[in-house]
């Protein structure tokens, strides 16, 4: 329950001055802020990274176009600068954005006094007695009049609002560039793996024609009885075996299609009919510096997201408990008002002024408002928790990017030596058979090597990329912050 008191009163000039001058000083005199005023919350942050990158501009640059342009493909910057203008979620995010801001606006405006203006004519009809007798045909009141309401903000309720909304909106616009990151860190991711899909048909299809090859030679003897149908048989079984692997790879290929069509804001069909295949892998980037563990803390926005939430949070503490002390309200109006005659509206005696003094004091729910308090305290220590978590999350993604970029590129390294070797030996069973020296299991074996071996390279190299594109969406992305459609802030 709460007690009202509300004192109006009619005033001429002289006492309305008075009142002002008297009540205004006092009450800005008086005005402080309740609550906890916010403090960074301490987090846990390694000093370096345990894994050694390479030196040099790579993951951690600031510039992002230096990054993209290392990858060598005028198609992927192509397909960021697409995403950026056109993903649905990003156009979302900004209108978050949007939002955000018009309550901050809001609740800024709550603190300054409101002023309304007012007019109209209000007809009142005569009694029933009246329009018999034929004395009163009714009377017209007219009326224009301005007033003026404040709510003296003493403890802070109104200020400590505009701050958790401040907060709020840093939250929305971290929001927005943490989106733009994970958009542009997703196209990149699937337009590799599209590459990726197209560079495994493209070595299958390679094998698959050499074990063609392979199999017409094997019939051929085997119809003159220079071998056994063993041999034939084996390469028939080894020729179907290798083509059964397309069909997966298409699907495959076709998914990250249509997945990359939806991340440009397009119909699923859109990429596939738009670019063809090239059958060629971005190549990776030649650094990955990736800056000190502090850095995360400016660079990664949805750190920037988390601590903002806390922020806002710390604030709205405040905000409940000024709930616990008396509200004030001045308010006032000057008009004219007249009767029957408009022209005489605005007569100087014809004005009516008033002013008065409200006050608000919870009595009996005090401890639904100290409930209150509590529950936007735990609120706040949960955020705190989040946003700790948060950073360590942040760094665990970052060395197991970094962690992957090593090792990656130490595994590509290793299969293309593996590669030359198992290319080599296959072309030699194949020459060994030809002249009758080997059987065909010794084909099958080297052709079967060198499929495979082929074929974990490229995914080895795709595996590379993605570290990199990972490396990069854990380390922030954008450096520059930027809040709306098509990178407008």
């Amino acid at each position: 329950m709460q007690f009202a008191y509300v004192r109006r009163f009619c005033v001429g000039r002289t006492s309305l001055s008075i009142s002002v001058a008297l009540v205004v000083p006092f009450a800005l005199g008086a005005c402080s802020s309740v609550g906890p005023e916010y403090e960074a919350p301490p987090v846990s942050l390694q000093t370096e990274w345990s894994t050694p990158a390479v030196s040099g501009p790579g993951v951690g640059t600031d510039d992002e176009t230096d990054f993209w342009g290392s990858f060598e493909d005028p198609v992927l910057i192509e397909l960021l600068q697409l995403a950026q203008a056109n993903n649905l979620t990003l156009h979302s995010a900004a209108a978050q954005v949007a939002q955000a801001e018009a309550v901050l606006r809001g609740t800024q405006a709550s603190v300054r006094p409101a002023v309304q203006l007012s007019s109209g004519s209000n007809y009142s009809q005569p009694d029933l007695g009246s329009r018999v007798r034929g004395t009163n045909e009714g009377s017209t009141i007219h009326q224009a009049l301005g007033q003026v309401s404040w709510e003296i903000d003493f403890w802070g309720r109104l200020r400590r609002a505009a701050e958790a909304d401040a907060a709020s909106l840093r939250s929305s616009r971290a929001a927005y560039r943490a989106a733009s990151v994970s958009i542009k860190a997703s196209v990149a991711a699937t337009y590799c793996n599209v590459r990726l899909y197209e560079e495994r048909l493209a070595v299958a299809q390679a094998n698959l024609d050499q074990q063609q090859e392979s199999l017409r030679i094997a019939e051929a003897r085997f119809r003159l009885g220079a071998v056994s149908e063993l041999d034939y048989r084996q390469a028939q079984t080894q020729h179907a075996q290798t083509k059964a692997q397309l069909p997966a790879i298409r699907q495959s290929l076709a998914t990250s299609q249509h997945a990359l069509s939806v991340l440009l804001g397009s119909p699923p069909d859109v990429f596939a009919r738009e670019h063809p295949m090239t059958q060629a892998l971005p190549s990776a980037p030649k650094a990955a510096a990736a800056g000190m563990p502090k850095d995360l803390l400016r660079r990664r926005p949805d750190v920037t997201q988390a601590e903002s939430v806390a922020m806002s949070q710390s604030a709205r503490i405040g905000q409940a408990e000024a709930a616990l002390y008396p509200t004030f309200t001045l308010g006032g109006s000057f008009g004219f008002s007249a009767t029957d005659s408009v022209s005489d509206l605005f007569r100087w005696d014809n004005r009516s002024l008033s002013a008065g003094l409200g006050l608000v004091l919870p009595l009996f729910d005090r401890e639904r408002i100290r409930a209150q308090v509590q529950v936007q305290d735990s609120l706040f220590e949960q955020a705190v928790l989040a946003y700790q978590n948060q950073v360590l999350k942040a760094q665990q993604e970052v060395e197991d990017a970094m962690s992957a970029i090593m090792e990656y590129t130490e595994q590509v390294a290793q299969l293309r030596a593996a590669e030359t070797a198992a290319s080599r030996s296959a072309e030699l069973a194949g020459t060994r058979y030809r002249s009758g020296q080997t059987d065909y299991t010794t084909v099958a074996s080297a052709e079967q090597a060198r499929l495979q071996t082929s074929d974990a390279l490229v995914q080895a190299q795709g595996a590379l990329l993605q570290a990199h594109i990972s490396a990069w969406r854990a380390l922030g992305g954008l450096e520059r912050e930027s809040y709306g459609r098509g990178d407008q802030p």
